[in-house]
């Protein structure tokens, strides 16, 4: 069993896949009934154009059908039979050119297993889907070794017995660019744009657009679909709604995803529809959708396959000709290049977005030292003018708080600027490395004693599970910054609660892990935390320019690690860094004493 809606590929027929006899006898040759086809010198008003494709229908008297090659199957409307009774094709009637039913006896099929030799002329066929079709059919019977009739050939092709309707590419792809180029949202206008093919050139239409998927899948989804019946159409789109496209499944959908080639399928048969079913509900709205011939083309635009263009035809016989082909490809290719301008235009609209946002939040961000600092410093300068005035000295503390003041504004506007160095770097990507063997579980430590005056402050408790060192190679001061940035989140997020910083090895890999018990990350927020600019929280209750997991990330990537969080709303979250250890010596993996925290700066 498969899984997803799937339009399967036909392989072509011929006398390749007709079953051949020794010896092919023709006895008794009369023409057909003249009341049931339509003859060549009937002249008929309509357009007689014979299609290149031939059917050919080999059956037995006994009913067994040994070869019913896919073209058979496009012209007469039906799935490849295995067996059929008195000469009638599942579903089929051979009519007269009135529409009147044919005695059974009088078709081709029947009388060439009569041992009647039919020659090549025009029938009348209607089909299960209630479309009539005219075929230019040759039957002859098979005789066996002993002389008797053992079966009948049948070769068809079809007429174009439909007015040939002249496609104006030009006027078409005219008014697909006034209406895609209407909108910024250009998927908002595909539905509109199919209306152009429906029902002109095809009953149903599908537009597939690729996207990102997991474990090896892309994913697929159907931006627009419409059919010409409305039935048809409500069934079509209950069946993309509970049985989504795939790709991948085989004889499934062609290989325009993969190659970006067009790809035409002659007609969905009972066969693949069993074989390519979920279960009896989606083989049900299989059938009643189809059968159908494709012809589908890929969305391509600057190198990149975004998706297909799939153009449905109940009425298989008209085959998609080469001009309907390339106006389809190029409307395709137009729709693409549309769609590719919007999603940039969207990212352009975005990056904005976020640069005004950045550059909203950054201001506020260095105003925020500034402010303190200016103030401190004007009343220093103030007391400092007035007591020399009255020839007094300026007291000690006075100045030490002042300055104590104006340096810790001044660090934090250094970190600020820090870090946006730091992304400018990342950007351009000029972060370098300067390896050195390092004690992970000692730069823990040092990172936590730095700490400890504002944990205090805050009331927060800090902890250390480090049992042994776990030694690796790495940049010391791009460690320590990683470091740095998960445990001050922790503080910043988990305020008066506890936060443990644990280290471990694992063979080749070093792990360490920040937990803190405060507001935790709403699951939406997980991955999209270490982007750049992004926060999970107002910035009003929240400081910070939205940079330092960013940062963060790109530093254990370069170290080849990884970094990610675990999290419950309320309940803390826990951020995750593994490193690996680089090339180190053995020994080195070997346990020793935790280390103590270093007692300075």
């Amino acid at each position: 069993m498969g899984s997803g809606f799937c339009l399967p590929f036909f392989p072509g027929g011929g006398d390749d896949t007709m079953m051949r006899a020794e010896s092919l006898g023709m006895s008794g040759v009369t023409s057909p009934a003249s009341d049931a086809r339509v003859t060549d010198g009937d002249a008929p008003l309509l357009s007689t154009r014979v299609m290149d494709a031939e059917g050919v229908v080999l059956v037995e008297c006994t009913g067994r059908v040994p070869s019913f090659n896919a073209q058979a199957a496009a012209h007469f409307g039906i799935p490849v039979p295995l067996h059929i009774e008195h000469a009638r094709l599942p579903g089929c009637e051979w009519v007269r050119a009135d529409g009147t039913p044919l005695p059974p006896d009088e078709s081709p099929l029947a009388r060439a297993l009569a041992g009647e030799a039919v020659d090549a002329s025009l029938w009348n066929v209607l089909r299960p889907d209630g479309t009539r079709i005219a075929l230019r059919c040759t039957a002859v019977p098979v005789r066996g070794a002993d002389g008797q009739v053992a079966a009948a050939l049948l070769r068809t092709h079809a007429v174009d017995t439909l007015p040939v309707a002249v496609l104006d590419a030009s006027r078409l792809l005219a008014e697909a660019g006034a209406l895609l180029g209407t909108s910024v949202d250009a998927e908002a206008r595909l539905e509109p744009l199919l209306k152009l093919l429906v029902p002109s050139l095809g009953d149903g239409a599908l537009l597939v657009l690729r996207g990102p998927g997991g474990a090896g899948q892309e994913a697929l989804r159907v931006a627009a679909s419409l059919h010409a019946d409305a039935g048809r159409h409500a069934l079509l789109r209950e069946l993309l709604t509970r049985y989504p496209l795939e790709p991948l499944v085989p004889g499934g959908l062609p290989g325009v995803f993969v190659s970006g080639a067009v790809g035409r399928l002659p007609l969905l048969s009972e066969e693949h529809v069993a074989a390519l079913a979920r279960d009896a509900e989606h083989a049900r709205l299989m059938r009643e959708v189809g059968p159908h011939g494709c012809l589908s083309v890929p969305l391509g635009a600057r190198g990149n396959v975004l998706g297909a263009l799939l153009l449905l035809r109940s009425n298989v016989p008209r085959a998609f000709g080469a001009e309907e082909e390339h106006f389809l490809t190029e409307l395709a290719h137009r729709t693409a290049l549309y769609l590719e301008n919007a999603r940039l235009y969207r990212e352009a609209r975005e990056a904005v977005r976020q640069r005004d946002e950045f550059l909203g939040i950054a201001s506020h961000e260095l105003k925020t030292p500034l402010t303190p600092l200016s103030l401190k410093v004007q009343l220093l300068q103030k007391q400092v003018v007035v007591l020399a005035r009255e020839g007094k000295e300026v007291p000690t503390e006075r100045v030490a708080e002042a300055l104590d003041v104006v340096q810790r504004q001044v660090r934090r506007l250094s970190g600020l600027v820090d870090n946006l160095l730091d992304v400018s770097r990342i950007t351009a990507g000029r972060l370098r490395l300067e390896l050195e063997e390092l004690d992970l579980a000692s730069v823990a430590a040092e990172i936590l004693y730095r700490f400890s005056p504002a944990a205090a402050q805050a009331g927060t408790e800090l902890g250390l599970e480090a049992p042994v060192p776990v030694v690796g190679r790495w940049d010391r001061l791009r460690l320590e910054q990683v470091v740095t940035n998960l445990v001050s989140n922790a503080l910043k997020y988990g305020a008066g609660q506890p936060v443990i910083v644990g280290v471990e090895a694992q063979g080749s890999l070093a792990r360490l892990t920040v937990k803190d018990h405060g507001i935790g990350i709403a699951p939406d927020d997980l991955a999209r935390i270490f982007e750049r600019f992004e926060r999970a929280v107002s910035d009003r209750h929240y400081g910070g320019l939205g940079l330092g997991l960013y940062i963060t990330r790109q530093i254990v990537e370069a170290f080849g690690g990884t970094v990610r969080a675990v999290s419950t709303p309320g309940q803390g979250a826990t951020f995750i860094l593994e490193l690996p250890r680089g090339d180190i010596p053995e020994e080195w993996l070997s346990a020793h004493a935790a280390p103590g925290p270093t007692q300075g700066e």
